[in-house]
């Protein structure tokens, strides 16, 4: 199925995907509303909230072998990282642990890491992150043991500076931390010429990718990019706030993480802290299942897909797809328009969308972001976003430290939710 295929076959789906969110056009109080604020959290899919409710009902707090109901928790967990390992195409559920947070699971990632990478060494961090990829290291790293923390830098047009990341790597170089997609402005970094690039200066340098952005937005391969670990959270992928965390497990294996002495020293829980949120571990399930519905009804390919990986591919490459046609209206309208006043950081370029994903930082003069936010709410029922976004370094290169407006979208917006977002802009101007 090609680009253009799948992008029409998920815009004739689009009522169907709509269906499935509850709270598509309604805000918490039942009042309508257009919510353009996925980068903050996705909403949530129909099957996820119901799991959530059922799996704190029903479930037994503790995983067992002995009374059905612990079996069942135990089954819950085994069959959520297998499907958490078809998203990412990992080896085994066995490199899958869950986290209060994506935060959280970066945090347990780096304390684990902390006898294994020691003075000389230096470790390479950017200024596109989310800080849940830079303020761990630096905190337990920099401050703590007193590496050098390197920090990659911006291009002009709000990309990451790759030549400028690999002039920092060198073979003392132990870990590289970056983002796949920014929080703060949407920009896709290209992963697999980035991570054998700098495996050409620094082979046994470690590779940790923040994806908390880029996973409702397109295919993650951890096999295929040749990364060492991975994060994302579930409040992203149309689930519950649950932080995820891959890794190799020959990687996982040499961590020492934060562990009471009962917890084994084994995978997949010796990395997991007290007891697993069952209502967020089911409601994850939920989530990734969802996206397997969706992969069955768009247009098959003429050869059978053959696995679980596969679909997540599939289907997530038509979401990608789709998106683009998403992020070319959206450019071509902050084009075309003449918005007074208004100002977009990133790409704006419409035959570049397929190096961002739909999720757009702006300003318009004389307005701060958060009275952006607020006229757009009050005036046009649309949600957007204000402030830092988890993206301080980001703002900080824009010269917008005290934060910046944001309008984040997803496979479940349209034409439509496009339009009355470029029509509510255009309807500032009588300010």
């Amino acid at each position: 199925m090609n680009d253009q295929t799948a992008a029409q076959a998920l815009e004739a789906l689009n009522p169907r995907v709509r269906a499935r969110f509850p709270m598509i056009d309604r805000d918490s109080l039942g009042h309508p509303r257009v919510y353009l604020n996925t980068g903050a959290g996705s909403l949530t899919v129909d099957a996820a909230a119901e799991a959530a409710r059922s799996a704190q009902g029903h479930l037994n707090p503790m995983p067992g072998a002995v009374v059905p109901g612990e079996a069942a928790t135990a089954a819950l967990h085994k069959t959520t990282r297998d499907l958490v390992a078809g998203f990412l195409n990992a080896r085994s559920g066995r490199e899958i642990s869950f986290h209060l947070s994506a935060t959280a699971a970066l945090f347990d990632l780096v304390f684990g890491l902390r006898d294994a990478i020691r003075s000389p060494k230096n470790l390479v961090v950017t200024d596109l992150d989310h800080m849940a990829n830079v303020s761990p290291w630096e905190t337990v790293f920099g401050q703590g043991l007193g590496l050098e923390i390197r920090r990659a830098r911006l291009t002009g047009e709000g990309t990451l500076d790759v030549p400028h990341l690999l002039s920092l790597v060198e073979p003392r170089t132990a870990l590289v931390a970056v983002t796949s997609a920014s929080n703060g402005n949407g920009s896709l970094v290209p992963m697999r010429n980035l991570v054998a690039a700098v495996r050409d200066r620094a082979p046994a340098c470690l590779i940790a990718v923040d994806a908390v952005h880029h996973a409702p937005h397109g295919s993650l391969d951890v096999r295929a990019s040749g990364i060492d670990f991975l994060v994302f959270s579930g409040y992203k992928v149309f689930g519950p706030m649950l932080g995820v965390l891959w890794g190799r497990e020959e990687a996982l294996e040499k961590l020492k993480p934060y562990r009471v002495e009962t917890n084994k020293d084994v995978l997949p829980g010796k990395l997991e802290m007290g007891m697993v949120n069952n209502a967020s571990v089911a409601a994850l399930g939920a989530g990734l299942e969802y996206l397997l519905w969706l992969s069955d009804l768009l247009p098959q390919p003429a050869s059978p897909i053959p696995d679980r990986a596969a679909r997540f591919r599939f289907v997530l490459g038509a979401i990608a797809a789709y998106e683009r046609t998403i992020s070319r209206r959206v450019l071509e309208g902050c084009r075309d328009r003449g918005l007074p006043g208004f100002r977009l950081f990133g790409l704006a370029d419409p035959e570049r969308a397929g190096e961002r994903v739909p999720t757009f930082a702006f300003d318009i003069a004389g307005l701060s972001a958060t009275e952006i936010k607020r006229r757009l709410w009050e005036r046009a029922a649309i949600q957007i976003a204000d402030g830092n976004h988890y993206s301080a370094a980001v703002y900080r290169h824009l010269g917008r430290p005290e934060g910046i407006a944001r309008a984040s979208f997803a496979h479940y917006d349209n034409a439509r939710t496009v339009d009355m977002f470029l029509d509510a802009l255009a309807g500032l101007e009588g300010r």
